[in-house]
């Protein structure tokens, strides 16, 4: 097998002053089970789209955005976003796509989203398998049913033919998605973070989502209980990277994968 080392491009959406950008990329690199040295990163927020380039990476993952909204949009990179979102999709390089990249990936392809206080989850919640996401390649490999980190307001309402459900929770259905036929994978929650990590993002995004009247000490302490570990969604990403490697080393080892 080839032991080139694998490259991944994160595609970021974040303020320049906002600290979960280095926080979000450790989260990915640590679940990846990959280093720093191993991603490059790309902030859409901070930069033009067209400044981008994807030579020289074997894949690319997205993943949130604390001050941004695909449904309140009035930033003048959204559909920028949309438009690279969906060239990557449409070219079938391998793309795992979280949160805010979930949202982008379904309004890229005209998916609906919607601001649905019935649909926010912030916490640890159950997600169970569709029986599409049962027979997934990927997603195959979890429980029916098993924990998640989430932290969101948008959420999916309608999803477009392109992507094959793959995963629901009790509040919002669409959590997970296939874009048919291709490895390019998106989720509502969060692979990258596990119960500290998602308690690290709690904790500084306090101000948006503390419930009125409480103090920071009374908030944390809600935040502590709604908080569980969720080792199967935490492997979701490191499957996702190991089978990343096999296609790249049979593509190009081919007298190795004759062997």
């Amino acid at each position: 097998m080839s032991n080139a080392p694998l490259r991944i491009l994160l595609l970021q959406a974040r303020t320049a002053d906002d600290p979960m950008a280095l926080h979000e990329l450790d989260a990915f690199a640590s679940q990846c089970g990959l280093g720093r040295e191993d991603f490059g990163t790309f902030n859409i927020a901070t930069a033009p789209a067209a400044d981008l380039s994807l030579n020289g990476f074997d894949a690319v993952m997205i993943g949130g955005a604390g001050a941004f909204s695909l449904v309140q949009g009035g930033f003048d990179w959204h559909q920028d976003f949309l438009s690279l979102t969906r060239d990557i999709a449409a070219s079938g390089m391998p793309m795992f796509a979280s949160c805010f990249g979930f949202q982008a990936l379904v309004q890229a392809l005209g998916g609906r989203l919607a601001n649905d206080e019935a649909r926010a989850e912030l916490g640890t919640f159950a997600i169970t398998l569709t029986d599409e996401g049962q027979h997934d390649p990927l997603f195959g490999q979890l429980p029916r049913v098993f924990d998640a980190q989430l932290g969101h307001n948008d959420s999916a309402i309608t999803l477009p033919d392109e992507l094959v459900h793959l995963a629901a929770s009790e509040r919002c259905p669409y959590q997970a998605v296939r874009f048919r036929g291709t490895p390019v994978i998106a989720t509502q929650f969060h692979p990258e973070l596990g119960r500290e990590g998602n308690l690290d993002r709690f904790r500084n995004y306090l101000t948006n989502y503390k419930p009125p009247g409480q103090t920071f000490e009374e908030a944390m302490a809600y935040a502590e209980r709604i908080h569980r570990p969720s080792p199967h969604a935490c492997g979701l990403l490191q499957a996702f990277v190991a089978e990343v490697s096999r296609q790249k080393a049979a593509h190009r080892t081919p007298e190795l994968a004759k062997s």
